[in-house]
């Protein structure tokens, strides 16, 4: 396991080459906003890291940060706009998925974040990992991060 982490500040999350955002058209409502895996070519709206306690971090996009809630007995990823309390994520970087590839999962639950498809939203999950080591993470929940 890699102890490589992400520096604060703009950067740019992709799932195989898609930008993972909030969706281009959204209602004027203060509701929680989806968080999509995107089309290629759709503009990208960065996300910032932001350090929260010793073992996390918060990620806003669109201005606003970011936790998981549930639909019909499944988690998903969403913006909050009206103070919702917000999820802390840990990185892991997976360096045999590339240089700039991470898992990212929920710090108290261990969820997740997976990617099920183009115009998806983000599911938040638990993973059923082989005990080996370095853990091998399904390419579902492995993602790009870059600096802005």
């Amino acid at each position: 396991m890699s102890s490589e982490s992400l520096t604060a500040g703009p950067h740019f999350i992709r799932h195989s080459a898609n930008p993972v955002s909030r969706g281009p058209i959204e209602d004027h409502s203060l509701n929680p906003k989806g968080v999509f895996t995107l089309p290629k070519g759709t503009d990208e709206r960065p996300w910032h890291i932001k350090p929260a306690g010793v073992h996390g971090s918060i990620f806003s996009n669109g201005g606003d940060p970011t936790g998981t809630k549930g639909e019909e007995h499944k988690e998903f990823l969403f913006a909050f706009l009206h103070g919702e309390t917000p999820t802390a994520w840990k990185t892991e970087h997976v360096p045999s998925a590339g240089k700039n590839s991470y898992v990212i999962r929920d710090v108290k639950q261990g969820k997740f974040w997976v990617s099920t498809g183009v115009k998806e939203q983000i599911e938040v999950k638990m993973l059923i990992l082989h005990p080996v080591d370095p853990p091998r993470y399904p390419p579902e929940a492995i993602f790009e991060i870059v600096k802005a």
